[in-house]
């Protein structure tokens, strides 16, 4: 067999079935929500992976980058990335508040003040507007400056 012949079906051996698996199908990030109380990220998209870390509150937003069979790649607000299985997931909307703010009754009446929401406090998202959200934290309920609100899809 001639040595351009060789050269070339060993380049094709090895040169095609890297490029056929190095293939990324990138996915649309998307903002979900942890579905239990305790939810671990792993280093790689499999039960038998080590534990990066254990998340420990039920509604915490984050955020999917990629997705492996049931596995979704994550990232949380603190920039941590990881494996989490799909059972431990939910699409429900929540955010976490990012700066001290007040949850108003109304839009349109800023001063009407139903209580303080501390840096880090954890809640569902109803609706949104323009610059404000419709959010339930327990049992209150009201706007908050959607700029302050990390789990939401920047426009």
């Amino acid at each position: 067999m001639p040595m351009k012949k060789i050269i070339f079906l060993v380049s094709f051996l090895i040169i095609i079935p890297i490029q056929s698996f190095s293939i990324i199908y990138p996915i649309t990030p998307k903002y979900i929500s942890l579905k239990k109380n305790e939810v671990n990220l792993r280093y790689n998209a499999n039960i038998e992976a080590p534990i990066k870390y254990i998340y420990q509150k039920k509604g915490l937003p984050i955020l999917v980058i990629d997705e492996h069979g049931n596995w979704k790649k994550t990232r949380d607000i603190d920039g941590d990335e990881g494996w989490i299985h799909k059972s431990m997931l939910s699409n429900k909307k929540t955010f976490i508040n990012i700066k001290k703010q007040n949850l108003i009754k109304y839009i349109e009446k800023k001063d009407l003040v139903i209580a303080i929401v501390n840096n880090g406090v954890v809640g569902k998202i109803l609706k949104c507007k323009k610059n404000y959200c419709l959010v339930k934290i327990k049992s209150y309920k009201g706007w908050l400056e959607k700029k302050f609100l990390w789990g939401l899809k920047v426009n």
